[in-house]
């Protein structure tokens, strides 16, 4: 809510700012990308309006003060901007572009925004803002280190020229936007030094830059002393930065030197070379604006300028301990501009940007109204007793004008405005000397149109919000629904005060103003929003719970029933509820049936309230923002700020088709929050949760699969502590998924075998990016499911992030990707066996996909978790095909796979030396090893094993040295048993000792001369 009652600096500010026309716009990718201290330095020492445009409202970024994501994180983030521009004094105006996360080129922003769409919203905001000043954030180029920045700072260059065609974007012009033309076009330039540790280009240390110091570059410096406030701009800035908290952004206001550099893009106005103002080259005082209707002359300019000598006038009577003497120089300010609006409407210029300069006069109007009456002691408020209404109910509204300072009023008229349809009964009046009273009873008409931030009223048109065509679209939030005016004479000249209709309540922690919301009379909330089930040949059944909650201060009776697509059976029909008081709930539970061979997709369960015979099916998720200090969340007798997100009440239900490995103990090691626990819950999959005690000192070993989640090496000091005990567990047979890790990961021993991370770190963005599988064979893509690269398709967000870079070659890269442009990636799912075990690394983002119900991910976790089993069969197999074992049931060559462990050894390796104890059976998985016998001192090379080849059994079994010696010809993968494990096998399996007898008696035999 705004502040209406000014401190004298702040009146100061506003009084000093009457007398200056030019603003100044600039345009970022999010809210926390402004140079803060451009903000701060203009609002504050030429009392200039300074708007900051931002795209999007950051529903993609980090939040590190609560639990909102994306749509309401881009409401707590647009508040986080407002706090800001109400330190730094400036204005928000805020694009349609729905913040998808990281991305690395313009074009990849422009596939999901549109650049035209993007270049039309940055011709509104200029109309709006109708600067003479664009400051673009960013270059358009990929020095801007992100996508959206780039995209940004492309469509600046063609939406400062497209503003000045009056053909271009008609509908702008139709919604009372006209042309305007800025004058100068300014770049913000990279003062980092190089240091991004804050973010892409924050200028941290404002530092004096000799290689800035040129003809063509702008300096400002912000550490100059502000005698009105008492501090820097600078100052100012980082206090004002400071309010993105969810962004963890935190700096310490200091005193001393502080630069900024801007480079002069193209300039309309004659400039010098080396300019020392942003208004170098025209007047930015209000006579400046006569100059953009040449055909007025002198006239305009000359009533402008006395316009201005009024505002001098009251800022010489402002220092005094009453500014009502201030406030009669801005009301004969006021007259005289009115004056010259009069004439100028009256006259016969022509000129495309004269519709536009009325604008700006009429809003300088409205400027001069507000902060005389606050010279003058003239506080409006509105007061509600609810802050919630339902439709066709009432609320109680009660106007007051305070009269501080005593000011003779000579005529007073009140005023409501209310929505279309609304009925207003004013029901008392009254008077005095300091307080002048209006009472209303006012009712809401039956409607659908509930209070709702109104780029969320409907749905998204992929990644841009469909916004309404009125004067709200880009500005931070909508009108409130209520506003009381005040028409008042004060020595014969008329002021119009306009205030919102708000609730003020205390709380623990301080007090609070919401305006007035229009909810719904019933708000359904399902216990869960999503719900996954397979693909099976027999009918399935779905609990629901669904919670109906009374908006109304009355009884409500009615029937909640879930409707289902065709085929779906949802027992019972409908479920009568009687609410008898507002806040009252009552709980449904549904019993939903799905048919038999339900083929894969997305099915839509719609929950439904039917009261008077009208239906009602909406939730209503409030977001709320907490007051400084309160512990715990916020709730709603305790939030500073609540909004509610308005959506139709359904659930999706994703039907997958996929296979899962029966009868294995899985167990997950968190990281950052993600849902996959609960998502493969609903297949069945369950996962032990390990917990440091558990990392430290459980029997790891009875665990067929170990997954570690995003970030948890980062972020689990024990997990870092007992990595050895993970990688221990892969070595005794155990298989380790990890997830993608940060930078630290490679810092540690935390990994089976050496790797790096690039810098920047490897990531695939593009979402649609083509996978190649680069081994198909490769079990993690045969077994259980059959996966495909259209198996790919429908992923939401991206492909990954955190690829390895380089890595040792007993890893094998199993997939590749890449952003459009770029090479290959293929360090984003590798696995290597290491001992008994597996390890993999996966960075693709299932934490990500699953939760979205992508069915190609589903299939791919569940053969990464079952990976044990396929490998265990793969080698059952492999032994199958050997003499030695054909004799072997399954369960013994299952029970022998698993004793083995699987070595690999670069070329040139020696494995074994002749002579030496024989401990160990070698079986050639993958490679050739050359066999290397003395004769004479001489060694020679007296046969050589493929796949498949066998070596150790006569040292194994006779304990004897070793009669040759094994090196590796090129790089080869053994399967390995001790020869203690081997032994066992034979007393276990008399075939298989007699397929060993059979084949030493043949090799003997070979050996004869």
């Amino acid at each position: 809510m705004q502040d209406y009652t000014l401190s004298t600096d702040r009146l100061a500010y506003r009084v000093k700012g009457l007398r200056m026309a030019a603003s100044v716009l600039h345009c970022g990718a999010h809210p926390d990308d402004e140079d803060i201290g451009l903000l701060s330095y203009l609002s504050h020492k030429y009392c200039v309006r300074v708007f900051y445009w931002s795209a999007t409202r950051g529903e993609g970024g980090q939040n590190r003060v609560g639990p909102y994501t994306g749509e309401a994180l881009g409401i707590y983030r647009t508040w986080e901007t407002l706090a800001a521009r109400s330190n730094d004094g400036g204005e928000a105006l805020f694009g349609p572009f729905f913040d998808f996360g990281y991305c690395k080129r313009s074009i990849d922003a422009f596939s999901k925004w549109g650049r035209e769409t993007m270049v039309r919203e940055m011709v509104r905001a200029i109309r709006q803002a109708k600067p003479m000043i664009v400051v673009g954030r960013w270059l358009g180029a990929l020095s801007d280190l992100h996508g959206h920045h780039q995209a940004v700072g492309e469509a600046l260059y063609d939406a400062f020229d497209a503003d000045a065609k009056p053909d271009r974007f008609p509908e702008l012009t139709s919604l009372g936007l006209p042309p305007w033309q800025p004058a100068k076009f300014y770049l913000s330039t990279d003062n980092t030094g190089g240091d991004y540790s804050a973010g892409a280009a924050l200028n941290l240390f404002g530092r004096l830059n000799p290689e800035l110091e040129r003809n063509g570059a702008l300096r400002i410096n912000t550490g100059e002393y502000d005698p009105i406030s008492g501090m820097t701009y600078q100052k100012m800035a980082w206090l004002a930065y400071n309010n993105h908290k969810t962004q963890a952004h935190g700096m310490a206001p200091a005193s001393g030197d502080f630069y900024y550099y801007f480079t002069l893009h193209k300039s309309h106005v004659p400039v010098p070379k080396r300019e020392c103002e942003f208004f170098d080259g025209f007047d930015p005082t209000l006579a400046g604006l006569a100059e953009r209707l040449p055909g007025s002359g002198a006239a305009l300019k000359d009533q402008l300028r006395m316009v201005v000598r009024a505002v001098d006038e009251a800022l010489g009577a402002l220092g005094a301990a009453d500014p009502r003497a201030a406030g009669f120089s801005l009301m004969q300010g006021l007259t005289l501009l009115r004056e010259a609006i009069r004439s100028e409407r009256g006259s016969d210029t022509e000129s495309m940007y004269r519709q536009a300069v009325l604008l700006s006069l009429d809003e300088r109007c409205r400027d001069f109204e507000d902060v005389a009456a606050q010279c003058l002691g003239l506080e409006l408020e509105g007061l509600s007793n609810k802050s919630r209404i339902t439709p066709d109910s009432r609320i109680s509204v009660q106007v007051r004008l305070w009269n501080h300072r005593g000011a003779a009023i000579d005529e007073l008229n009140f005023d409501l405005d209310v929505p279309t349809g609304w009925h207003v009964e004013k029901s008392r009046a009254a008077a005095a000397l300091t307080e002048l009273m209006l009472d209303c009873q006012v009712t809401a008409k039956p409607t659908d149109a509930f209070t709702c931030p109104y780029w969320l009223r409907s749905a998204r048109n992929g990644f841009v919000y469909t916004w309404p065509d009125d004067a709200t679209a880009g500005r931070p939030f909508s009108e409130p629904e209520l506003r009381a005016n005040c028409r008042v004479t004060v020595d014969g000249t008329a002021l119009t005060l306009r205030r919102p209709v708000v609730v003020r309540q205390a709380f623990p922690g301080g007090y609070r103003e919401f305006p007035v919301a229009v909810v719904p009379p019933i708000a359904l909330q399902p216990q869960l929003i999503q719900e996954f089930r397979p693909v099976s040949q027999k009918k399935q059944t779905i609990e629901v719970h669904v919670a109906a909650i009374d908006n109304a201060e009355k009884p409500i009776v009615g029937n909640l029933r879930l409707d289902g697509p065709a085929g779906w059976i949802v027992q019972p029909e409908c479920i009568a509820i009687a609410l008898s008081k507002l806040g009252d709930s009552v709980n449904g539970r549904f019993e939903v049936e799905l048919p038999a061979d339900i083929l894969e997709g997305l099915y839509i369960l719609r929950c439904n309230c039917r009261i008077d015979d009208q239906d009602f099916s909406y939730t209503v998720t409030p977001v709320r923002m907490g007051a400084l200090g309160l512990p715990g969340p916020p709730t709603a007798s305790n939030c500073s700020k609540e909004a509610n997100i308005i959506a139709p009440a359904e659930i999706k239900v994703s039907v997958i088709r996929t296979a899962w490995a029966s009868a294995q103990s899985c167990a997950y090691v968190s990281g950052v929050t993600d849902e996959i626990r609960e998502t493969l819950r609903r297949f069945g999959v369950s996962f032990s949760e390990l917990s440091d005690g558990d990392l430290a000192h459980s029997n790891l070993q009875v665990h067929d699969v170990i997954v570690v989640g995003p970030n948890a090496y980062l972020l689990r000091e024990e997990l870092r502590n007992n990595a050895k005990r993970l990688l221990n567990y892969v070595h005794s047979g155990g298989t380790l998924i990890v997830q993608y890790q940060g930078y630290g990961y490679q810092n540690g021993e935390f990994a089976p075998f050496p790797f790096r991370y690039n810098q920047p770190h490897d990531r695939v963005t593009d979402e649609t990016a083509k996978v190649t599988i680069s081994d198909p064979n490769h079990p993690v893509f045969r077994f259980p499911n059959k996966i495909a690269e259209s198996d790919f398709d429908g992923w939401v967000h991206d492909r990954g992030m955190y690829f390895f870079g380089d890595w040792d070659k007993r890893y094998r890269s199993l997939a590749k990707c890449a952003d459009s442009g770029e090479e290959a990636k293929g360090g984003g799912l590798l696995t290597c066996q290491y001992g008994r075990g597996h390890f993999i690394y996966v960075a693709y983002s299932f934490f990500r996909q699953l939760p979205a119900g992508v069915a190609g991910a589903f299939r791919l976790f569940a053969n990464l978790l079952a990976l044990p089993s396929a490998r265990l069969h793969e080698r059952a197999e492999f032994l199958k095909q050997l003499d030695l074992f054909a004799a072997c049931e399954e369960e013994q060559l299952i029970a022998a796979a698993r004793l083995m462990t699987e070595s690999w050894y670069a070329d040139g390796t020696v494995i074994c030396q002749e002579d030496d104890v024989g401990t160990e059976l070698y079986l050639v998985y993958n490679g050739v090893v050359d066999v290397i016998k003395t004769d004479g001192g001489l060694k020679k090379i007296v046969a050589s094993l493929g796949r498949g080849g066998c070596a150790g059994e006569m040292a194994v079994i006779g304990n004897v040295p070793r009669t040759a010696t094994l090196v590796a010809r090129g790089d080869v993968e053994l399967l390995i048993i001790r020869g203690d494990q081997f032994k066992d096998l034979l007393k276990a399996n008399s075939l298989m000792a007699i397929s060993l007898l059979e084949i030493l008696v043949k090799r003997l035999t070979q050996a004869k001369p």
